[in-house]
């Protein structure tokens, strides 16, 4: 994106101090003495606006898995009851595997009140599980679900250290860019860079992706799987350049 102003820089101007003495007050200025007074021709910029953009790319060293334990029964406390104890027994299996991270997330509870059916309650809760090692994360997963737990969904993502590094590697690859895109543009614009004014830095991440599945019980302990997408960092440098011929 580039967009092209013009600017008019007011000339300086010469202030000439003149000591005028009470005996000579009759004297008078000659129009040949002003025009001997240095004359200052007015500049004209030219206000160059651009954006670059660096990009970095890695595959992804995180994998999230988010699952569900849901109970229904006539009674709100047996329903509630049935769900903690087997979120309990979930974070127990889960908590005895080494590099996987175990949070149990939000917990609902709600009456049913079908018009021909009798009320009932659900309660629900979800757990997120999340590693480096894709292979052992999933093998959980698969023994969770036969032990009934839903599958929500689940992604792939960067951690904190890769993400820094990529966004660093996007950035150096913008940066580099400006000045030679700068001075190009002057170039073809009969112009060339006096400086560069401004330059704003702002960054894009991937956002998660999740993958909605279906929500059934598996017969055997058979993990889910899922393929790892590309990660893309993005970092945008808008900069503003001064232009002058």
């Amino acid at each position: 994106m580039i967009r092209l102003s013009s600017l008019i820089r007011p000339a300086p101007f010469l202030v000439a101090a003149l000591a005028v003495s009470p005996l000579a007050l009759s004297g008078t200025f000659s129009t040949a003495q002003a025009a001997d007074m240095p004359q200052t021709t007015p500049q004209t910029t030219t206000q160059l606006d651009f954006s670059v953009t660096g990009n970095a790319h890695a595959a992804p060293t995180e994998l999230t898995v988010r699952l569900s334990v849901r109970s229904d029964s006539p009674s709100a406390a047996t329903a509630q009851k049935d769900v903690n104890t087997r979120m309990a027994a979930a974070l127990k299996l889960a908590g005895g595997q080494a590099g996987i991270e175990a949070k149990a997330g939000g917990y609902s509870i709600y009456e049913n009140t079908p018009e021909h059916a009798p009320k009932s309650w659900t309660a629900r809760q979800e757990l997120e599980l999340s590693g480096k090692d894709s292979v052992q994360l999933l093998a959980l997963a698969g023994q969770l679900q036969s032990q009934s737990l839903m599958l929500e969904g689940m992604d792939w993502s960067l951690d904190d250290a890769t993400r820094e590094q990529l966004l660093k590697d996007a950035r150096t690859t913008a940066l580099k860019q400006v000045r030679q895109q700068a001075e190009q543009s002057a170039q073809t614009l009969g112009l060339r860079l006096v400086r560069l004014k401004e330059v704003r830095i702002s960054s894009q991440e991937p956002g998660p992706r999740p993958v909605m599945l279906m929500a059934a019980r598996m017969a055997d302990s058979a993990p889910p799987q899922r393929s790892p997408d590309e990660q893309t960092l993005r970092v945008n440098v808008f900069v503003q350049a001064e232009l002058s011929q």
